[in-house]
């Protein structure tokens, strides 16, 4: 069970199904391996594109069911349904979990048994009510639940100590009502939680990690309006917001006092991220993007990008992929202090030796070995900025972020 992933504390999941969402509160304090498995799967994006294969309301509402990979096949039969799991790509085999299940009273759940087998007469602290989600699993089989789970229509007491529950929706208890066999599960994500896989060698403060990626899911979240714009937009965030994927226009959005995540993403954006450690990206166009105050994340992507990251330690990201031949094109960084903890980041496939650090009258230009122009540093001697450069994966959990 060591080698299983695991939840210690509560999460939350984001579903879209037929253009709606539903939020399942994940329950890792009672239920910690069987929420990490279903977290560490939604965090794989596994559950995308899956179809609810089993939907039972006849003669009673009873449950619905979904995460057999096999339903992404069109054609593939249904009667066959229910029958797959979770392919461990570094073992190839199946991931199976334990079946964990926790009484009242108890401590801590009990695992590989039903409560039955294991002579319990008390009652789970996780009970199979309506809206409890729970895995589903094989015959008699206690250990054999790998990606598939139900949602619990109605409340199911004779399914108690035999499946292990592990959360519950929160929101959206209408929309699994109307769910039909063959409706896709569009996209799960996690928005709130510290999730223990989640590693980066950009953002060390693990919390802040969690934080801003969990903000980056839920702007991802199609259908939550309030988290995406489109068209020319002046944009102050509230409190209560996380983030904002801008779209098309040309906009003008300032951050909350809390940690954003902000994506200009088309068109010649200006972007501050005010108080908070924020995340910012320009997305395509010429942007602005302004730190303020905190330890802010800024990204040059496509097109010019003057990154500006105010007061406090900030992390200037320059990407391989958007170098340019023209150092006019290029990114460039407008206030540069290693007194302040400011650094520099290559994200790309390199390494520090595929850099070259050029001086331009007062500036510094970070280039590639080739001649290709990542970005120009304004005002800055070119040792302090190559001291201060490190290169970070592109394949980074932070940068996907935004």
């Amino acid at each position: 069970m060591e080698d299983l992933p695991q939840l210690t504390g509560p999460a939350a999941v984001v579903m879209v199904v037929n253009g709606a969402p539903i939020t399942i509160s994940v329950n890792g304090t009672n239920a910690p391996i069987t929420s990490g498995n279903f977290v560490n799967l939604v965090e794989r994006g596994f559950y995308n594109q899956i179809s609810f294969h089993r939907v039972v309301r006849e003669p009673n509402p009873f449950v619905v069911q979904a995460g057999d990979p096999q339903s992404r096949d069109p054609n593939f039969p249904v009667d066959q349904l229910g029958t797959a799991g979770f392919i461990d790509p570094v073992t190839g085999q199946e991931r199976r979990i334990p079946l964990e299940i926790q009484p009242v009273g108890a401590a801590l759940p009990i695992y590989s048994q039903t409560f039955s087998q294991a002579g319990i007469t008390a009652a789970p602290v996780l009970p199979n009510v309506r809206s409890a989600i729970a895995m589903a699993r094989v015959g008699d089989n206690p250990d054999s639940a790998s990606s598939q789970f139900f949602i619990n229509l109605a409340d199911n007491p004779f399914l108690d100590g035999d499946f292990a529950v592990f959360g519950n929706v929160t929101q959206g208890m209408d929309v699994v009502d109307q769910i039909q066999q063959g409706d896709i599960l569009l996209y799960a994500g996690v928005t709130s939680g510290i999730i223990s896989g989640r590693v980066s060698s950009l953002i060390t403060d693990a919390v802040l990690l969690n934080n801003l990626v969990n903000a980056s899911n839920a702007i991802k979240v199609p259908v939550l309006t309030n988290s995406r714009t489109d068209g020319n937009e002046v944009i102050q965030l509230a409190t209560s917001d996380r983030g904002i994927l801008a779209l098309d226009g040309i906009d003008n959005v300032v951050g909350s006092d809390n940690s954003d995540v902000v994506n200009g993403n088309r068109d010649d954006d200006i972007i501050e991220g005010g108080a908070g450690d924020d995340f910012l990206r320009g997305g395509k166009g010429n942007d602005t993007l302004i730190g303020s105050s905190g330890n802010d994340y800024l990204v040059g992507d496509l097109g010019l990008d003057i990154l500006t990251g105010g007061s406090d330690a900030d992390t200037f990201i320059l990407r391989t992929f958007a170098a340019e031949t023209d150092v006019d094109a290029a990114d460039r960084i407008s206030d540069f202090n290693t007194g302040e903890g400011d650094r520099v980041a290559i994200a790309g496939d390199i390494g520090l030796t595929d850099l070259v650090f050029n001086a331009s009258g007062n500036d510094t230009i970070i280039q590639l070995t080739n001649g290709d122009i990542l970005g120009l540093v304004q005002n800055a001697a070119t040792d302090i900025v190559q001291n201060a450069t490190f290169i970070v994966s592109s394949g980074d959990l932070a940068m996907t972020i935004g």
